[in-house]
């Protein structure tokens, strides 16, 4: 990681890919769960590689994905070092990897470019859902990410279509398990919380979650955010994790099974 300053910050947090204004995002992060400021000004201190994004645009560029989005480089950066710390960790055997959240799969891209053929992955997205995901943007957006995924190199790959709240149960009722978790998912905080008890279930003893968007206090749809979620669930169940980073992203590892 290149050195964490604060110029690098006060840069990322005027990033014009990022819906949310200045004010939104000043006001969230004066707000961090006091549990979270050492993390976060340790995170902040500490270097990280830029040049990353770079390595991977021309990855991209040179595999043919097709995306329209560069969200996921805002964080690249920042979580780079936690992935190649876990996966070193591991040796050479297979991970198995949820994401929840998908869109087009440039995550996933970057994923399968760090961690070359090492992923046994599971990914939920409704991509277009008639009657609760209607936007017609994404007709096109689920045909991408196929043509996409077809470009990856993981070990294995299973797409759920549906949302995770009702996606979720189904896997941990079938005693599903993973080592590493991705949540990308709805920002309303009902949801978002939903997803991360599912997800502490099925996370492996060991295993790390990366919750995204960790600054997001109000949804896009209005009522409470992201950020409410993660300070609720780390309240109940903070004894059972510990705190491995926390910026735009709260990186969590399981350190012991929670009762159920």
């Amino acid at each position: 990681m290149a050195d964490g300053s604060t110029t690098n910050f006060d840069a990322e947090l005027t990033d014009a890919q990022d819906a949310r204004g200045l004010g939104a995002k000043l006001r969230s992060f004066a707000k961090v769960n006091p549990r979270f400021a050492p993390d976060l000004a340790r995170t902040m201190l500490a270097r990280r590689d830029h040049s990353v994004v770079n390595a991977f645009n021309a990855h991209s560029e040179k595999t043919g994905y097709e995306f329209t989005s560069g969200w996921a480089s805002n964080n690249i950066p920042f979580v780079t070092p936690l992935l190649r710390d876990f996966a070193g960790k591991r040796g050479d055997t297979s991970i198995r990897y949820l994401e929840i959240g998908a869109y087009e799969g440039r995550n996933l891209a970057f994923m399968d470019w760090l961690m070359p053929d090492r992923l046994e992955v599971t990914v939920i997205d409704p991509w277009f859902d008639e009657a609760l995901n209607p936007e017609e943007k994404y007709h096109a957006v689920e045909p991408r990410f196929h043509r996409n995924m077809a470009r990856t190199s993981f070990r294995s790959m299973t797409a759920r279509k549906g949302f995770s709240t009702y996606e979720l149960p189904k896997m941990l009722a079938a005693g599903e398990q993973f080592d590493l978790i991705y949540v990308d998912g709805s920002h309303t905080a009902l949801a978002v919380l939903i997803d991360l008890c599912f997800c502490a279930s099925l996370l492996s003893v060991g295993g790390m979650i990366v919750l995204d968007d960790y600054w997001h206090d109000i949804s896009e749809i209005g009522g409470p955010g992201v950020k409410q979620a993660t300070d609720q669930f780390y309240g109940a169940f903070g004894r059972y994790f510990e705190i491995t980073a926390v910026y735009r992203q709260v990186a969590l590892t399981k350190i012991a099974e929670i009762p159920r």
